[in-house]
C-alpha cells in the first residue's frame, strides 16, 4: 500500500525548464528573476521537491494565459498533467487533465501503449469529455462541476495553492513550509544533447508561407511528395457581401451551424482567387488556399478567424478553429445568404459560383486541396490594422520547407482582438478538492470500463 511521506518543508527551485532525458532542471534562475518573469508574463518554471526527489513541475507563462503543472512519480517521471488557462482576470480554467500509470519502474514516460486517462473540459459546460485507454479505448462524458475546474490565480510564491500536500504525496496536515532549494553545483542551461531548451507554452497553429502560396514560382520541399512549384493563382469570381459577415463552409453541407466570423468587413463586392501548385515531375497538383481580397494594402500581420464562442486561449499545441469539409469543397459567402445558397448549391458536385435568386447573394466554391477535413481561415491586416483579406488555408504546404527563389515571410502573427472574459464560479474550489474529485471520477470510469469488459 502506497503511503505518504511525512515532510514539513518543500524546496522550491526556479529554472527555465525540465530535461526529460536526464530528469533534471535546466537553466538556473534566481527567485528575483523568476518574479520579474511573472510580472512581465515571460515563461519560467518552478520545481517543488521534498524527501530527496522532485514532486511537481509548474510551467508559467501569463502572456500565453497558461499555467501547466506536472506531478512526478518516484522514478521522476511526469505522470499527471494539469493544463490551466486564465480566461478571466484571476481565474484559471482547467482545460485538460492527463494521467499515465506505468507497469514497471523502468517504463519510459508517456508510453505509446499503456494506461492513459484524459479529461477535457469547456468553460461553459459541466460536461467533460473523458477517455480511458487501457486494453481498448473508452470514450464517455462525465460531470465536472465548475468549482472543480476553476482555481484562483495565486500570488507569486504561493505554489501549494496549485499542488497541496496531498497532491505532492506528503502527509502534512496543513500547508508545508516552502524554502529555497540549494542550487545544484552544475545546473546546465540545456540538456547534454542540446535538445532541452527553456520550455514554451502550448502554441496554437500559426500561418506559414501565405504570401508565397499566391506568388508564382515559389518552391517548397515536401518530404513525401517532393518539390512543389506555385503556379499562377486562378480567379474564382466576385463575392457579394451585403452585410460584410463572412462565412467559410462546405457548400454541400451548408446550414445554420456555419456561423460567420467575428471579424466583419465593409459590405461590398470582392474578388476570390485560388492558390494553385504542381508537384515537380508529377503533372498534378492541388489547390493550396483560397483568398478573399478586401483591399490592395500589403498584409503585415495575420490572425486566426474565429466564430462566436471560439476562444483562442483554449487552443493546444498545433490546434486551430476551422471549418469542416465533407464533400471535398469549401466556399466563401455572406451570412445573409446562407439559407438560400444552401438550396441553390444543393446536389452540385463542381466548384464555381452559385446565386440565390431571391436575395442576389452568391457563394464562391472551390476544391478543398486534398479533400475532406478541417481548415483554418486567416485574417490579414494592414499596418493600420485594417482587414486586407481572408485566406482559407488547405495546409498542404504548411510544413513544407521553402526553397529559393521563395521570398522569406516577413509577416507577424497576433491573437484576435481580446475575447470577453469567461466568468467562473463565485467560489472557485481548491487544487486538492479538484484532485480528489478527479481521482474518484477516474475510479468510477475505470470500474465502468471493467464492467463492460466482463459483460
Amino acid at each position: 500500500m502506497r503511503t505518504r511521506d511525512t515532510v514539513d518543508t518543500v524546496e522550491v527551485l526556479y529554472c527555465a525548464g525540465w530535461d526529460p532525458h536526464t530528469r533534471s532542471p535546466v537553466g538556473p534562475m534566481s527567485e528575483d528573476r523568476a518574479r520579474a518573469h511573472d510580472a512581465t508574463g515571460e515563461p519560467y518554471a518552478v520545481l517543488l521537491g521534498a524527501g530527496g526527489r522532485q514532486r511537481a513541475l509548474l510551467q508559467v507563462s501569463w502572456t500565453d494565459h497558461h499555467l501547466g503543472m506536472f506531478l512526478f512519480d518516484e522514478e521522476q517521471r511526469r505522470v499527471r498533467r494539469y493544463d490551466y488557462r486564465e480566461l478571466a482576470a484571476g481565474l484559471l480554467h482547467l482545460r485538460c487533465y492527463e494521467e499515465w500509470r506505468h507497469a514497471s519502474a523502468d517504463e519510459p514516460e508517456f508510453p505509446e501503449r499503456g494506461w492513459h486517462f484524459t479529461l477535457t473540459t469547456r468553460p461553459d459546460s459541466e460536461n467533460a469529455r473523458v477517455e480511458l485507454d487501457h486494453g481498448g479505448c473508452l470514450h464517455t462524458v462525465r460531470d465536472l462541476p465548475a468549482r472543480h475546474r476553476t482555481l484562483r490565480r495565486a500570488e507569486f510564491g504561493d505554489w501549494t495553492a496549485y499542488a497541496d500536500a496531498s497532491m505532492l504525496g506528503l502527509a502534512a496536515d496543513g500547508a508545508p513550509d516552502l524554502v529555497p532549494a540549494p542550487l545544484p553545483t552544475e545546473l546546465p542551461d540545456s540538456g547534454p544533447d542540446g535538445r532541452s531548451t527553456p520550455w514554451t507554452a502550448p502554441q496554437a497553429l500559426r500561418p506559414r508561407h501565405l504570401e508565397a502560396l499566391f506568388t508564382p514560382g515559389s518552391r517548397f520541399a515536401d518530404p513525401h511528395f517532393g518539390t512543389a512549384v506555385v503556379t499562377a493563382p486562378e480567379p474564382a469570381g466576385v463575392l457579394r457581401l451585403p452585410t460584410g459577415s463572412v462565412v467559410a463552409a462546405d457548400p454541400g453541407t451548408l446550414g445554420e451551424g456555419d456561423e460567420p466570423f467575428t471579424v466583419r468587413v465593409p459590405p461590398g463586392e470582392y474578388p476570390v482567387v485560388i492558390a494553385t501548385m504542381e508537384w515537380e515531375g508529377k503533372r498534378w497538383g492541388d489547390n493550396t488556399a483560397a483568398l478573399l481580397r478586401i483591399t490592395d494594402e500589403p498584409t503585415v500581420s495575420w490572425e486566426l478567424a474565429v466564430r462566436p464562442g471560439e476562444d483562442p486561449r483554449l487552443l493546444g499545441e498545433g490546434e486551430f478553429y476551422g471549418f469542416g469539409v465533407d464533400t471535398g469543397m469549401g466556399a466563401f459567402l455572406d451570412a445573409a445568404g446562407r439559407e438560400g445558397l444552401a438550396e441553390a448549391f444543393e446536389d452540385r458536385l463542381e466548384p464555381g459560383e452559385a446565386t440565390d435568386p431571391r436575395t442576389g447573394t452568391n457563394l464562391i466554391a472551390y476544391h478543398s486541396g486534398m479533400g475532406d477535413g478541417s481548415y483554418p481561415v486567416w485574417v490579414g491586416r494592414s499596418a493600420a490594422g485594417e482587414v486586407t483579406c481572408l485566406v482559407a488555408d488547405m495546409l498542404i504546404l504548411h510544413h513544407a520547407r521553402p526553397l529559393p527563389p521563395t521570398a522569406p515571410d516577413t509577416t507577424t502573427f497576433r491573437f484576435p482582438a481580446a475575447v470577453q472574459d469567461t466568468p467562473g464560479p463565485q467560489e472557485p474550489g481548491t487544487a486538492g478538492e479538484a484532485a480528489a474529485y478527479i481521482a474518484a471520477l477516474i475510479t468510477e470510469v475505470a470500474d465502468f470500463k471493467e464492467g463492460l469488459r466482463h459483460r
